[in-house]
């Protein structure tokens, strides 16, 4: 059964640096679009009475959990700063958020420290702990995230290479169902054409470096990253698991998700998720059931990771890459000197062999960028081969030999 996850929402958190309580990945499990399971500790001592010192540790427990998943949550100093305001206010109200909680563990030892020690399997309703953040103005709405990922565009990718053989003959299938999982959140994608015309151009493959460690210069995501018109890759490999229950064939979907920046190639961040076993009408049905599952899973932590990074990446404006073949030093000091003025912010990628890469962040469209940079040329009497070329956000300038 489908579970959709208002990713908007999950968009929303920020990470929280600091603080008595540090979440890693693994600590959290996600039960369903509303809930999360944590396992956390409390610990009490000084106190005689036994009872006071277990009903005070379960308390704190409790509590370490509400911070587990409220760390997990936040991200910019900012928003570390304005929950630290309300956190008593937070912290006052953990019935609210706590679904239920059992014991894993419990140890008590008397004179002469009078401890007692607590380990929980705590439920925490994270929708509803959301919506408080949101409300406390801690984090930013769904609707204000929205607005941040203006023009942000995902190319899901299978990575058949890692993915096992049963997955791959659902490839159309697997296609499908992610972008409708992208579609359901607002988020526009790059289709299977573009993929398809970059796996079948014969320098992008000589170039690639293979899983099994043949000769090549550089990864598939980082050729497809200089070819793609999206913002942001996300590479999948599937695995499908296949068995019984009760005489029917049931399928398990386990799919690990990276997402990198399409434009420089850089990791972003990862995630898993995986399925229940499924036994629907048919196969297909129940490999589609399965990916949506573990779509839901494994997305939300890379998703995250994605609105982190987009929102420091933007924050200068738009990015735009610049890649320059053939250019001399003293060609590109032009350029340099044009660049101070037309751009907020500039970085210089490398410059490897005859090719300058630059990354500048631009207020104005691409296609402009594009026509200043070649004015500036066309001012110092430098010659190039032909128009500039432009795929999304990347223009690419060679020079006349």
């Amino acid at each position: 059964m489908r579970g959709i996850r208002t990713l908007a929402l999950v968009l929303a958190g920020l990470l929280l640096t600091g603080g008595a309580i540090k979440a890693s990945a693994q600590s959290i499990e996600v039960l369903d679009e509303k809930t999360v399971r944590v396992e956390s500790r409390g610990m009490v001592e000084g106190i005689k009475k036994k009872k006071e010192r277990e009903a005070l540790a379960f308390k704190k427990a409790k509590e370490n959990a509400i911070l587990i998943v409220i760390n997990d949550m936040l991200r910019s100093p900012d928003e570390k700063e304005a929950f630290e305001k309300v956190k008593d206010q937070i912290m006052s109200d953990t019935d609210l958020f706590v679904q239920h909680a059992t014991y894993l563990e419990k140890s008590n030892y008397d004179k002469p420290i009078y401890q007692t020690t607590v380990r929980l399997h705590v439920t925490i309703i994270r929708d509803v702990l959301q919506q408080k953040l949101v409300a406390l103005k801690v984090i930013s709405s769904a609707a204000d995230v929205r607005k941040e990922l203006d023009r942000f565009t995902i190319m899901p990718y299978l990575d058949l290479a890692n993915s096992s053989p049963d997955a791959a003959k659902y490839k159309e299938l697997f296609y499908t169902r992610v972008r409708v999982f992208f579609q359901d959140q607002g988020i526009p994608t790059i289709g299977q054409d573009e993929i398809a015309a970059i796996e079948s151009d014969e320098q992008v493959v000589a170039m690639s470096k293979s899983s099994s460690g043949e000769e090549g210069q550089e990864d598939l995501v980082l050729q497809m990253a200089r070819n793609t018109p999206a913002d942001v890759f996300i590479k999948i490999s599937a695995q499908i698991e296949s068995g019984s229950y009760g005489g029917a064939t049931t399928k398990k979907v386990i799919l690990t998700v990276g997402a990198y920046n399409a434009m420089t190639g850089e990791f972003i961040g990862s995630g898993q998720g995986f399925s229940e076993p499924m036994a629907l009408s048919s196969d297909g049905a129940s490999v589609g059931a399965g990916i949506d599952q573990a779509m839901n899973n494994a997305m939300t932590r890379v998703m995250d990771s994605v609105t982190s990074f987009w929102r420091d990446y933007t924050k200068n404006g738009r990015p735009v890459k610049l890649i320059f073949t053939d250019f001399s030093f003293g060609d590109m000091r032009w350029v340099r000197d044009a660049l101070k003025d037309l751009a907020k912010d500039q970085k210089r990628l490398k410059a490897a062999g005859n090719v300058d890469e630059y990354m500048v962040w631009y207020d104005g469209s691409a296609e402009d960028l594009m026509y200043s940079i070649y004015d500036v040329f066309a001012a110092n009497d430098v010659k190039l081969s032909g128009d500039p070329e432009m795929v999304s956000n990347t223009i690419r300038f060679y020079r006349a030999q």
